[in-house]
């Protein structure tokens, strides 16, 4: 019998069911695949460092660059859910390869803005692309990888996302202060476009097609109401406290729970028609992956919102430069890889406590740091440098072990992984926007209108104060919830 090694080249093109043979090109893709997640993550937060840059050479107001932000947040969110199923009806590597293809081309337009609304579209149109890109790259590692080597491709794609913002801190700060070419913000984008070429190159090489069995249909009506729920609750919670809170921003508020609901109902009842509805509502039963977006809540509402305060209080309330900026964060970067990276040894070690225990290092260094700064009306460097490294130890600990969860979640089958990937990454980003929206909010009302340093001082404590009570809620979910939740 011919083994598993001797297949024919072209057998890495066969659509990938329930029993399949694992594919012996998967660790060489595996690396492809987490390079264009990365990209896409790291273009989320990188734009925070080059915003003072882009002001000046675009001569973007305070609403253009709060766009810049905000729009490749709400359309990555609303358009993540209906990547996924593209990716699980047309084939996950071709919607890869297409969406790697678009992100490096709207890279390049960003790169080349010449106004603050050729940048903003074109932030619009990369989000789109990014959000092809990332849904696949879940969606693959379940389908393609054994149960025994799940848990470590998991933690590695865990590992860059937090990488990527990072890395964002760092490259970004970098490649702003170095202005290689006198083109300073505008490497941050292009950058991208050599990379994005690379994947593509050794993605049409590497990665083996896989996609859904029985080819599903788009939900066309799903994926407008879906989009709208995203967009209705996630921009005006994004754009409301910088403009003062006004009244459409409270109509969009408003009016996100009735299109929820409307969504609901539909995919219900397309599901009993027997078609096939964008966000398959039997997945909710799983507790599994229930019990992992609730988690995902309280995380990332608070680890998402970090580094923006910590942005503005070194930068704004210390005058460091966007280079010493990222510097900083080297402790950081430090821990979270030192504990992700090594986060499958880890897991098998603790078991599901390992999530617990990364949670409550977090919640403990924000606290200490916050007693800190009232104590002593000051955070020195070096406690500062000590408490970013914990808390990266800790984070490090925590998101892989919570990606797992979500995405190897029991009972959830291999042709439903993109659609379970689309759900928990539209579930990241929403959640990152109302930990900003919430946190960001105490953060800068707190500064009020001419901040002094202590004022920076008491607004960055009493955000940690806010970050740190949701880790230690994810602590305490992840104590009470069901343990059981992956396969093992």
């Amino acid at each position: 019998m011919r083994s598993k090694l001797d297949r024919p080249k072209h057998a890495r093109s066969a659509v990938v069911s329930a029993d399949f043979e694992l594919d012996p090109s998967r660790w060489r893709a595996l690396p492809v695949l987490l390079t264009g997640s990365f990209l896409s993550f790291l273009d989320f937060f990188v734009v925070n460092i080059a915003l003072p840059s882009i002001r000046i050479d675009l001569r973007a107001s305070a609403a253009d660059l709060q766009l810049i932000v905000a729009a490749y947040g709400v359309a990555f969110g609303m358009s993540l859910i209906t990547g996924g199923r593209l990716g699980d009806g047309y084939g996950r590597k071709r919607v890869f390869l297409f969406g790697i293809g678009g992100f490096s081309l709207t890279s390049a337009a960003c790169g080349f803005a010449s106004s603050p609304h050729i940048l903003i579209a074109a932030r619009i149109a990369q989000a789109i692309a990014a959000a092809a890109i990332v849904p696949q790259v879940l969606a693959t590692i379940r389908a393609e990888f054994g149960p025994d080597e799940r848990a470590f491709a998991i933690g590695l794609y865990g590992t860059s996302m937090g990488v990527a913002s990072i890395t964002a801190q760092l490259v970004g700060g970098f490649l702003v202060s170095a202005d290689l070419l006198g083109w300073s913000w505008r490497l941050i984008f292009l950058i991208n476009v050599p990379i994005g070429l690379a994947v593509i190159v050794y993605g049409l090489r590497t990665i083996r097609e896989s996609t859904r069995s029985n080819k599903s249909k788009l939900d066309p009506i799903g994926v407008f109401l879906s989009s709208s729920f995203v967009l209705l609750l996630v921009y005006p919670i994004v754009e409301g406290r910088e403009l003062g809170w006004p009244q459409w921003s409270i109509w969009m508020l408003a009016a996100s729970f009735p299109t929820l609901v409307t969504l609901l109902l539909f995919e219900s009842w397309l599901d009993w028609k027997g078609g096939d509805p964008l966000i398959r509502l039997r997945l909710f039963q799983n507790i599994a992956l229930s019990a992992g977006l609730i988690l995902s809540v309280t995380f990332y509402s608070s680890s998402g919102v970090f580094f923006i305060i910590v942005t503005v209080f070194l930068q704004q309330g210390s005058g460091y430069s966007a280079l010493a900026t990222g510097l900083m964060f080297l402790p950081f970067a430090l821990g979270f890889c030192a504990t992700s990276a090594t986060s499958a040894r880890i897991s098998r070690r603790f078991g599901p406590r390992s999530l617990d225990l990364g949670a409550a290092l977090m919640a403990a260094t924000l606290t200490g740091l916050a007693a800190l700064a009232l104590r002593f009306g000051r955070i020195d460097p070096t406690s500062m440098l000590t408490g970013f490294l914990a808390y990266g130890l800790g984070q490090g600990l925590t998101q892989p072990a919570l990606v797992g969860r979500v995405v190897d979640a029991r009972g959830v089958s291999a042709e439903d992984a993109g659609a379970a990937a689309g759900l928990f990454l539209t579930t990241v980003q929403s959640s990152i926007a109302l930990g900003v929206a919430i946190i960001g909010n105490a953060f800068f009302s707190t500064l009020g209108d001419a901040p002094t340093s202590s004022d920076y001082r008491n607004a960055l404590s009493l955000s940690f104060v806010c970050c740190a009570s949701l880790q230690l809620a994810t602590f305490l979910l992840a104590s009470f919830l069901p343990r059981r939740l992956s396969h093992s």
